[in-house]
């Protein structure tokens, strides 16, 4: 018979399990995989972002002005995503955070806060597996599918934490 051992009390949201793991994930994505690179400054980047986003029509790729950007060894695609992968990945333990601490108060709010948690979960298995397949990052394929497991993991984790919140409420109100 397997030992039984309940949870600890979530006395913060450093207790929660989602949180942990999304800070452990995003400490890894920052220091193993986006790694700061002299190639293209930000504002190349930016760019070439506001340049892709403001035709809704127009396929995302290169533009007639960032030819030179694109040819470099897939550069500026893995800088592309590597702009917008750090934000979500460090982004999301603080959504943890502000939806355990709105709770109480703002209730819709803070199912709010774990919906856009989720989503961005989603978000970053596409960057993860985009850096994967475009990337040259050196690091095993192995560790890049371990990651997106634990996102995959977690965003059921904060599924499951959204439906005990909401049931909460639910009886708080009766």
């Amino acid at each position: 018979m397997p030992n039984f051992a309940p949870k600890k009390p979530v006395k913060s949201f450093m207790d929660l399990e989602v949180y942990q793991k999304l800070l452990e994930s995003a400490v890894f994505i920052s220091k193993y995989i986006v790694r700061p690179s002299a190639e293209h400054s930000v504002t190349e980047i930016e760019t070439v972002l506001l340049e892709q986003t403001q035709g809704a029509a127009e396929p995302m790729g290169p533009t007639p002005n960032s030819g030179q950007l694109w040819e470099r060894d897939g550069g500026m695609a893995r800088e592309l995503i590597f702009h917008q992968m750090l934000p979500c990945a460090l982004g999301l333990p603080h959504l943890i955070a502000e939806a355990h601490s709105v709770r109480f108060g703002g209730q819709k709010e803070c199912l709010v806060l774990l919906e856009r948690a989720m989503l961005n979960c989603n978000k970053m298995v596409v960057y993860l597996e985009e850096t994967r397949d475009i990337a040259e990052t050196g690091i095993a394929w192995d560790k890049f599918n371990e990651l997106i497991k634990k996102y995959l993991y977690t965003r059921q984790k904060i599924l499951n934490l959204q439906r005990s919140w909401k049931k909460y409420m639910d009886m708080k109100q009766l």
